[in-house]
C-alpha cells in the first residue's frame, strides 16, 4: 500500500489492484479477503485480492506454554503462496518479535489483526499491538473486525481496513447502528450500509485534516475515550510524528483536546526552539483573542494603540507573550503559525491553568531579568500567578475589573508602561526586529538557528506583503503572515549550518522522490513539512513531506517527498 496522506497515524493509501482501491476501506466491499486459513484444515487460497496463510487462533489471554507449542507450527507454515498474515493480539506481547519476523521475511502485503473484539478491552493492549504493527510494517494494509463506531479512533491510530463479514450477524438478529453504538431499531438499518457511510466520513476529514476532530466527536463509549487517553499520554511520540504541520485551523473542542499531539509538540518547541530576541527591556504579557491572528482582533488592536500612545518608537523594547488554552503561551511572532478554533469564554480549568502555567514558567527563565506587565484577568491571570510563583518573579498586573479592554485597563496599562525608562530606539533596532519576526517563523519550522540561516543580519527584505529573503544576493525563501517557502538554496544554507531537514538520496531527482529511493532522512521530519533532498551534501531540490522522516526510511512504496523546486 501506498500512504498518500497523514492525519496522524491514520492515513489516506492506495491498494495497487485492479482498479485501484483507496483506504481506509471495507474488506468485503472495495477488495476480497479469504476466510480464516486454519493451520489444522490448511487451504491454498488464490482466488482473493488477499489470502491469508494457515494460522492458528490463539485468544488474547492464551497461555505461555500453549502459545510456545503454536508459534513452533506456525513459523514452520510455508508462505510463499500468500500474500496476508493472520496476527493474532495477544497479551503476552513478548512472543510479537517471532510474528513479526515472519511477517518481514515473507513481506506480507496484509496484516489480519486478531482478538481486536476481546483486545479493545485492555486500552494499553490496543494502542500498543497497533503501533508496532504500523511502525514496523508502513506498507502493509492492517485489517481488523470492529463494529463501525470505533472505526474513527482505529484509523486515527493506524488500522486501514475493516472486515464486515460480522456486521451481517446484527442484521440477522434486527440490530442497527448509530454513531455511538449499535441499538434496536423497528426497521433496522443496514449495518454495511451504516459502516460504508463511516469510511467516507472518516476520508472526508483526513482530507480536510480533521480526523482527531472527528475522533473526539465519536467518544460513545468507555473504550473509546480510555483507548485515545492511553495513546494521548503514554504514546504521544507516536502520535506526534506521523501528524502533519498544520497550515490549516485546527479545531479544539474537549478536554482530550489538551493533550492532542498538536498542543504537545507546541509545548515542546516553544521550549526548544524559541528565543526572546536580544536588547528587550520589558515583558508584556496578553490575553488571546478568538480572532486569530491575535493582532488583527480589536482587544489587541486596543492593546497595540495603549502601547503606542505610552511609548511611541520603544514599543520596540518591549516583547509580548500572549497567553492562550489550550496552546499554553504563544510568542507575538508564532502568532500566524497558532491557527487554532477554541471557545474563548475566561473560564478555564484547573488542568489549563496549570499546563499554561509551567510552560509560561518554563519561557520566562529565557529572559534577563527585566519588568514584567501582564494585562490579563480571569483564567489568564491565575496561569500568570501559576507561572510567576514557579520562578518567583515579580509582576505587575494592569487589567482593571473583568475586562482587558475596558477604559479604565487601558488607561492604567498606558499609565504602567509610560512609569518605565526604556532604551530609545534607533533604525538598525527596528530592523532588527522585523528581521526576528521573520526569523523566529523558520526557527519554529527547522529549529533555533534556521532563521538566521535563511535571513542573516546582511541579508535583505524585498516586498510588501510576499516578502522575498535575500542572502548574498541569492533568495533564499518568501513569508507572508507566518507561511513560508524555502528555495533550495535557502535549504542548503539550513542544511550547511544545522544539519535539519534533509531527505538523502543518491540519484538525480527529476520528479517527485518515491520512498523506495530514500537512502537515509532527518527523524524530524513530519508530513507536511519543508525538506531539502540531499545528494553527496548538496541541497539537490526542496519538496513537502508526505511521510514522516522514519517512515520514508522503512518504506518502501509511494511519495516519500513532493518535489516543489529543483536546484538550478
Amino acid at each position: 500500500m501506498e500512504v498518500v496522506k497523514h492525519d496522524g497515524p491514520g492515513r489516506l493509501g492506495i491498494i495497487r489492484l485492479e482498479p485501484p482501491v483507496q483506504t481506509p476501506a471495507l474488506a468485503g466491499v472495495d477488495f476480497t479477503i479469504s476466510p480464516f486459513n486454519s493451520y489444522f484444515h490448511p487451504k491454498e487460497f488464490s482466488e482473493y485480492d488477499f489470502n491469508l496463510a494457515p494460522a492458528i487462533p490463539l485468544s488474547y489471554y492464551t497461555p505461555d506454554e500453549v502459545i510456545e507449542k503454536a508459534l513452533k507450527r506456525i513459523e514452520a507454515v510455508d508462505y510463499s503462496k500468500f500474500n496476508a498474515f493472520y496476527f493474532p493480539a495477544l497479551k503476552r506481547e513478548k512472543y510479537y518479535p517471532r510474528l513479526l519476523k515472519i511477517i518481514e521475511e515473507n513481506d506480507m502485503e496484509a496484516i489480519y489483526i486478531g482478538n481486536s473484539k476481546v483486545m479493545i478491552k485492555d486500552y494499553r493492549g490496543f494502542v500498543s499491538t497497533v503501533r508496532i504493527l504500523r511502525e514496523n510494517f508502513p506498507n502493509a494494509i492492517l485489517i481488523t473486525d470492529l463494529e463501525p463506531f470505533f472505526y474513527p479512533l482505529a484509523v486515527y491510530l493506524g488500522i486501514d481496513a475493516f472486515d464486515i463479514r460480522s456486521l451481517k450477524i446484527y442484521s440477522y438478529e434486527g440490530l442497527g447502528f448509530t454513531q455511538f453504538s449499535p441499538i434496536i431499531w423497528d426497521q433496522p438499518n443496514d449495518p454495511v450500509e451504516f459502516a460504508k457511510n463511516m469510511i467516507k466520513l472518516i476520508k472526508i476529514a483526513i482530507v480536510e485534516g480533521k480526523l482527531r476532530y472527528l475522533v473526539e466527536n465519536f467518544l460513545p463509549t468507555a473504550m473509546n475515550v480510555g483507548i485515545l487517553r492511553i495513546a494521548d499520554r503514554e504514546h504521544f511520540d507516536y502520535l506526534e510524528k506521523y501528524t502533519p504541520v498544520h497550515d490549516k485551523t485546527v479545531i479544539f473542542i474537549s478536554d482530550h483536546s489538551m493533550t492532542r499531539p498538536e498542543v504537545l509538540r507546541w509545548k515542546t518547541r516553544v521550549k526548544e526552539r524559541f528565543e526572546p530576541p536580544q536588547g528587550v527591556d520589558l515583558l508584556l504579557i496578553l490575553p488571546c483573542s478568538a480572532r486569530k491572528p491575535y493582532s488583527k482582533s480589536r482587544s489587541h488592536t486596543l492593546y497595540r494603540k495603549a502601547m503606542k500612545e505610552a511609548l511611541g518608537d520603544k514599543i520596540y523594547r518591549i516583547h509580548e507573550l500572549i497567553v492562550t488554552s489550550p496552546y499554553g503561551v504563544v510568542p507575538r511572532e508564532w502568532e500566524w503559525i497558532a491557527k487554532y478554533d477554541i471557545v474563548v469564554t475566561g473560564h478555564w480549568s484547573e488542568e489549563e491553568v496549570k499546563f499554561a502555567g509551567e510552560l509560561l514558567a518554563e519561557t520566562l527563565e529565557k529572559y534577563p531579568d527585566i519588568p514584567i506587565i501582564a494585562h490579563v484577568e480571569g483564567g489568564y491571570k491565575e496561569a500568570v500567578k501559576y507561572a510567576m510563583e514557579m520562578v518567583n518573579r515579580d509582576v505587575i498586573f494592569t487589567a482593571v475589573g473583568d475586562s482587558t479592554t475596558s477604559r479604565e485597563s487601558l488607561e492604567r496599562l498606558k499609565k504602567t508602561l509610560k512609569e518605565f525608562d526604556l532604551r530609545d530606539v534607533d533604525k538598525e533596532y527596528r530592523r532588527y526586529r522585523f528581521y526576528e519576526n521573520v526569523r523566529k517563523v523558520f526557527d519554529y519550522y527547522f529549529g533555533v538557528g534556521a532563521g538566521k540561516a535563511i535571513l542573516p543580519d546582511n541579508g535583505q527584505v524585498v516586498g510588501s506583503k510576499m516578502l522575498r529573503l535575500i542572502a548574498n544576493n541569492t533568495q533564499t525563501g518568501t513569508f507572508q503572515e507566518g507561511t513560508i517557502s524555502v528555495t533550495p538554496f535557502g535549504m542548503q544554507r539550513i542544511y550547511d549550518s544545522m544539519r535539519a531537514y534533509w531527505v538523502e538520496v543518491d540519484f538525480d531527482v527529476r520528479g517527485d522522490v518515491f520512498a523506495a529511493g530514500v537512502n537515509n532522512a532527518d527523524e524530524k521530519i513530519r508530513p507536511n513539512d519543508f525538506v531539502g533532498i540531499v545528494r553527496d551534501d548538496k541541497v539537490v531540490a526542496v519538496g513537502k513531506a508526505v511521510l514522516s522522516g522514519e517512515e520514508m526510511v522503512r518504506a518502501k512504496k509511494g511519495i516519500a517527498v513532493k518535489v516543489k523546486k529543483r536546484a538550478k
